[in-house]
């Protein structure tokens, strides 16, 4: 058996809450506003990741060309197109427009010919990122047997 209260018992029971629900309803309720919120909240963690791909791809990038460049130095002065001196001249002018500082060293022990081509990371950088690349060398090694 159901119990009924009062109607009027009921009313003076249920409206103060009801008045709070109806007020705290609106306000959660309206969502105005909250797409730019949730921006301005991942918007730095998207740029950051965006800006950390540029950077890793660009230094591979570099990596690849440099070790490209050596081992076609080394190649060269293996069939003995190249002198030592003439090498170093061909290699700096293969990467002289990239803008960077690069260290080019070619020594001949007999039999091999060893090239290698180093940079600092703080110029393969594009830009300071955390201050990930602002230590340690990029540096390609290659060795070739002389003809």
């Amino acid at each position: 058996m159901k119990t009924r209260l009062n109607p009027a018992l009921k009313v003076a029971l249920f409206r103060p809450m009801r008045a709070t629900r109806c007020l705290v309803r609106s306000c959660w309720r309206s969502e105005r506003g909250v797409a730019a919120i949730e921006f301005a909240i991942v918007v730095p963690f998207v740029l950051l990741v965006l800006a950390g791909i540029i950077q890793f791809g660009f230094v591979l990038f570099l990596q690849s060309h440099v070790a490209d460049i050596a081992r076609d130095t080394a190649r060269r002065v293996a069939v003995g197109e190249f002198e030592q001196a003439e090498a170093v001249q061909f290699a700096q002018n293969s990467l002289l427009n990239w803008g960077v500082t690069y260290t080019v060293a070619v020594t001949l022990p007999d039999p091999d010919v060893v090239v290698q081509i180093s940079l600092p990371m703080s110029q393969a950088a594009l830009i300071d990122l955390l201050g990930v690349f602002q230590s340690g060398t990029l540096t390609a090694t290659v060795t070739a047997r002389g003809e």
